[in-house]
C-alpha cells in the first residue's frame, strides 16, 4: 500500500509557485504527506503547445498542477487513499476516474512500516526512494466529490500494485510508479490496454531503502 509519502520543502516550493494563489494557500505541509493532506498533483492540461522540461525533469508545459486532497471520500468509513490495480477498472469508485481522470503524484520516496525484531509492540519506518534521490512519479486518479457544504472539490488516491522483490521484505504492496518517459502516456492515452501496461511493479536494483 502506500500510506504515507514524503516531500522536501524545496520541491514544494517548486510546485506551489506553479498553482494558482488560492491552491498555493493550501500547500502548507512539506515533508512527510499523510492521508487527508494536501499535495501538489500534476493533471493533463488543454494546451500540449511544448514540450519543455526544467533541469530536473520535474514539470513540463503539457502538465497542470494543482493542490489536490489525498483520500476519496466515502459516505462511511475513511477516505479511500489507495485503488488496487488489479481491480481499478471494475470498481464503481474508480472505473471512470481510471478513464477519464489519470494524475501523477510527485514525491521524493514513500513510506512503509515493519514490526521490530525485539518483539516490543514497536513500529519501525522504512523510507523507500530511488537509488540517486530523484523525484519518482506515483500513478494517481483524482475525481471531484461534494464537501459537507455541497461545493465540488478535486480528491486524489494512489493506485498499487503488487511489491518487487526490494518493497516485498517489507509489504506486499507498493505504489505503481511511472516512469518518467511514460508521463505523458499515463496522462494522456486513450488506450486503455497501453495503460493498463504502465500498473506494473517497478523493476528491481532502481530503489532503496533507508
Amino acid at each position: 500500500m502506500c500510506g504515507r509519502f514524503y516531500i522536501p520543502e524545496g520541491d514544494l516550493d517548486d510546485f506551489a509557485g506553479l498553482v494558482s494563489k488560492i491552491e498555493k494557500d493550501l500547500l502548507k505541509k512539506a515533508g512527510e504527506i499523510s492521508p487527508g493532506d494536501y499535495a501538489p498533483v500534476i493533471t493533463p492540461c488543454k494546451s500540449q503547445d511544448s514540450d519543455t522540461d526544467n533541469d530536473n525533469n520535474v514539470i513540463t508545459s503539457l502538465h497542470d498542477i494543482h493542490a489536490i486532497k489525498w483520500g476519496f471520500p466515502v459516505m462511511k468509513g475513511r477516505p479511500i487513499i489507495n485503488a488496487r490495480s488489479e481491480t481499478v477498472k471494475e470498481k464503481p469508485l474508480f472505473k471512470l476516474p481510471y478513464v477519464k481522470k489519470r494524475c501523477l503524484i510527485p514525491a521524493r520516496g514513500f513510506f512503509e512500516w515493519t514490526d521490530a525484531e525485539d518483539g516490543s509492540k514497536k513500529r519501525v519506518k522504512h523510507y523507500i526512494s530511488y537509488i540517486d534521490s530523484s523525484i519518482m512519479y506515483l500513478a494517481g486518479l483524482y475525481w471531484f466529490f461534494r464537501d459537507k457544504d455541497g461545493e465540488l472539490k478535486p480528491y486524489f488516491t494512489i493506485l498499487t500494485t503488487q511489491a518487487n522483490e526490494e518493497v516485498r521484505k517489507l509489504h506486499d504492496r507498493m505504489p505503481v510508479i511511472i516512469r518518467r518517459d511514460h508521463k505523458e502516456i499515463w496522462l494522456y492515452e486513450k488506450n486503455i490496454e497501453i495503460v493498463d501496461s504502465l500498473l506494473k511493479p517497478l523493476d528491481q536494483g532502481l530503489l532503496k531503502i533507508e
